[in-house]
């Protein structure tokens, strides 16, 4: 369960690293490690997102980035940079990270307001696509298994 949970921190703050906006499906930054990690991702459904909206989450994603940049010490800082500088698969990167408890507590904190945060922008029609789109994400994701 522990690896699990640890598992899904990972994955979530890769997304706040290197994956696009929550809901806006447009490209901020255009690294080609990033891409290539978004390629194997399905892309969340257009919100049509007003560009106050966009902007919005934009800042939300740049203050979750600074909230975790603080969170981690120079040498996981270092580390993360590197393997994702060498193209390395976001989510793998953060996995093999040594998080302390406090950290993960922190991590998850950050990740879960960012994430309200950025829900509080979109309107009810877009909550509705979002959330619609998230559970056929997790049935597809089970059947998988």
């Amino acid at each position: 369960m522990k690896l699990k949970k640890l598992s899904l921190l990972a994955g979530a703050i890769a997304v706040a690293f290197s994956i696009t906006p929550l809901a806006a499906n447009a490209q901020v930054n255009s690294n080609a490690p990033q891409r290539v990690a978004q390629a194997n991702r399905p892309s969340p459904p257009d919100l049509k997102l007003s560009k106050k909206q966009e902007n919005q989450i934009i800042k939300i994603r740049s203050e979750t980035r600074d909230k975790i940049q603080a969170v981690l010490t120079d040498k996981q800082r270092k580390q993360i940079q590197t393997d994702l500088q060498a193209g390395k698969n976001p989510q793998q990167v953060f996995a093999s990270i040594q998080f302390t408890q406090q950290q993960q507590n922190e991590l998850r904190n950050i990740m879960v307001g960012s994430q309200q945060q950025m829900e509080g922008v979109l309107d009810a029609k877009q909550k509705k696509i979002l959330n619609e789109w998230r559970a056929s994400q997790q049935r597809s994701q089970t059947q998988k298994k």
